[in-house]
């Protein structure tokens, strides 16, 4: 492997890297209600899931 490559494509990911998680940066907190209600849907369903479980058991 040459080094000037492996150097430019260092280079290359490291920029890719810093554009992305400044794009992440500015959209935190629309990922942070998407991630919460996400949570909450599992959560809920989880709690159904039990509770159907139970029922069926007993």
């Amino acid at each position: 492997m040459k080094t000037n490559a492996f150097l430019r494509g260092m280079g290359a990911g490291m920029v890719a890297g810093a554009t992305i998680g400044a794009i992440a940066a500015m959209k935190r907190d629309t990922m942070r209600t998407g991630v919460g209600r996400a949570m909450q849907h599992a959560g809920a369903a989880m709690d159904n899931a039990l509770y159907e479980l139970w029922h069926t058991m007993r």
